[in-house]
């Protein structure tokens, strides 16, 4: 279930994630045919971190519907923060840059003399826990405060995390939204000399206006307090991890998980990614394990949020002579919405393109000059709509409700481009710059119930392991001396074409995991489990032919048709 849908006080802890010194570490602490779907892979947490010189860049993305009154995020940290403000298009790229694809090829072997056939609580449960903290306490709270500031939509607050009734008692006095939490998952992180920074929606702003936060502060490891996340995890909660280094990234503390391929519903694109995960996952220790989805070149990245030539200037901009001129500009200037980047590994495929629209960061800083009449908002008009048709709409505003239009009396061009250049502009020119800065992009992803949130995953390096690409095939194989169709997985396992039936898939037909391992910042992977004989047994690979090579292929009747049957299996599982 994706995060979106969690209760609004849940989803407090759910987006947070920390980066801790090695010393807060005892604590304890986010050919034809050919199919190319990306599987559906949905993240409750998704995380950018760079790690450089101790020095740690966290971007945040925080997902959460409800009502902005009981918004409430609370991240524990180790040292004193930066903040700033991040953007939504960075994890929209990193996402379309980086799923995982698994293709499907075809291929016939051996003689062949005809066609062939392939064949959360209460607000009262949460004053009821903020009153016996300070009860407990004793005497008056005291202020935990280090400092407040102002970050894109939020009021952003860094506590001492000495004293758990002082911080209660002052995020509720100042309201902010208190977690619901138990000891237990607070306690790791309440102890002298650690932090929280704590977040809630400045006065007038929705769930609609939420953005990604960044977080700047010295750390040597990166670490995602998933004990704190517990609380209004989902079963199964998908958690995805970018990291940016001098090399692969790794998970220091959780074993990492080699899928069966094999289980691969390969058909359909990989459509049962996700689940296969799940298993493979939930055969290591404890069920702490990771899988890599890409580790490579951070060029794949290089220039895709801030392609040559757009936002133009701040100059530009501020030359515009009306409001309508300027979202004019801002539309030549290329500040709608990017489109999902080309696979660069297979050109021919392009990915949909995304509806004309600016990003909710640029929506924001604009409604506040350039707000939506009310006559317009009460026909249903959203900013998508507003910024996308501007001059119409503006302009019939005008006309039919004179009465209830604003005219914009703030609009100043030098003023909003600043603004849009300062709030927008510099943070995607910003997350641009890391894939200049860190050669290596590495891509985790693991799913966690609430009950196996029990270890905080911890993140490291080891460039001398070799690059997990994000495309992965399989060959459709026909062997005529033997009239039998199977599909091969990279790892060289076999199975029946029709082993899938309809949209159930047989995941229990041998191990989800072919390996599991345990890394290490230098040297080689160590197999703790290893299941390739138990998958060899299950799913033997294909007998080859001795010699001779094909004298026919398949004929295009029975290749449209293997496609048309793909496609519907597609339909259905969507």
């Amino acid at each position: 279930m994706p995060l979106s849908l969690l209760r609004p006080l849940v989803a407090v802890a759910s987006a947070a994630l920390v980066l801790v010194s090695a010393d807060a570490l005892a604590c304890g602490c986010f050919a034809v045919p050919t199919t190319t779907t990306t599987p559906v892979i949905q993240a409750g947490e998704r995380i950018l971190f760079a790690v450089q010189n101790g020095r740690v860049t966290a971007h945040i993305q925080i997902q959460y519907q409800g009502d902005a009154k009981d918004f409430g995020w609370l991240l524990p940290l180790p040292s004193v923060p930066v903040l700033k403000a991040g953007t939504d298009e960075l994890f929209t790229q990193l996402a379309a840059t980086t799923d995982p694809r698994f293709t499907l090829t075809s291929q016939t072997v051996g003689t062949c003399r005809a066609p062939v056939s392939l064949g959360c609580a209460s607000p009262a449960a949460q004053r009821s826990i903020v009153g016996e903290a300070v009860a407990g306490a004793g005497r008056p709270p005291q202020s935990p405060l280090v400092f407040q500031t102002s970050v894109g939509p939020y009021d952003a607050a860094v506590l001492k995390a000495d004293d758990k009734a002082e911080m209660l008692a002052w995020l509720s006095t100042n309201r902010f939204v208190v977690p619901t939490t138990s000891d237990a998952a607070l306690g790791p992180y309440l102890r002298p000399g650690a932090y929280f920074l704590a977040l809630k929606l400045k006065s007038g702003k929705t769930a609609g206006d939420l953005t990604p936060i960044v977080v700047e502060y010295p750390s040597e490891l990166a670490m995602i307090p998933i004990t704190l996340t517990s609380i209004g995890a989902t079963p199964n909660m998908g958690v995805q991890v970018f990291l940016l280094g001098n090399g692969r990234a790794i998970p220091r503390n959780y074993r990492h998980a080699v899928v069966n391929d094999a289980l691969i519903d390969w058909e359909t694109g990989g459509q049962n990614y996700q689940a296969l995960v799940t298993r493979a996952v939930g055969e290591a220790p404890g069920r702490h394990a990771f899988v890599t989805d890409y580790a490579g070149p951070s060029s794949v990245m290089r220039d895709v949020l801030v392609p040559a030539g757009r936002f133009g200037t701040e100059a530009q901009l501020a030359a515009a002579s009306s409001p309508r001129d300027f979202v004019r500009l801002l539309w030549s200037l290329d500040f709608g919405q990017l489109d999902p980047v080309a696979d660069p590994t297979n050109p021919g495929v392009a990915p949909a393109p995304a509806p004309p629209r600016f990003a909710p960061g640029l929506q924001a800083v604009l409604l506040r000059t350039l707000p939506i009449p009310k006559s317009l908002e009460r026909q249903g008009v959203d900013a998508d709509a507003w910024f996308g048709d501007f001059a119409r709409l503006d302009q019939n505003a005008r006309q039919t409700n004179p009465d209830d239009f604003v005219d914009y009396p703030a609009f100043e061009a030098g003023r909003l481009a600043r603004e849009v250049f300062a709030e927008y502009v510099a943070p995607v020119r910003e997350a641009n710059e890391l894939f200049r800065t860190f050669p290596t992009l590495t891509r985790l992803f693991t799913t966690l119930s609430p009950e196996d949130m029990n270890r905080d995953p911890v993140f490291s390096f080891n460039p001398s392991l070799p690059e997990v690409p994000r495309v992965r095939t399989a060959t459709q194989l026909f062997n005529c001396d033997t009239n039998v169709a199977s599909v091969v997985a990279p790892s060289g396992f076999a199975r029946p074409p029709s082993f899938f039936n309809g949209n159930t898939p047989p995941l229990g037909q041998g191990p989800g995991a072919l390996r599991i391992e345990t890394l290490a910042e230098e040297g080689d992977p160590v197999v703790d489990l290893d299941n390739s004989e138990a998958v060899r047994a299950r799913f033997p690979p294909p007998a080859m032919p001795t010699g001779g090579g094909c004298t026919s292929v398949p004929d295009p009747l029975t290749l449209a048709l293997f496609a048309l049957a793909a496609s519907l299996r597609r339909r259905r599982m969507g």
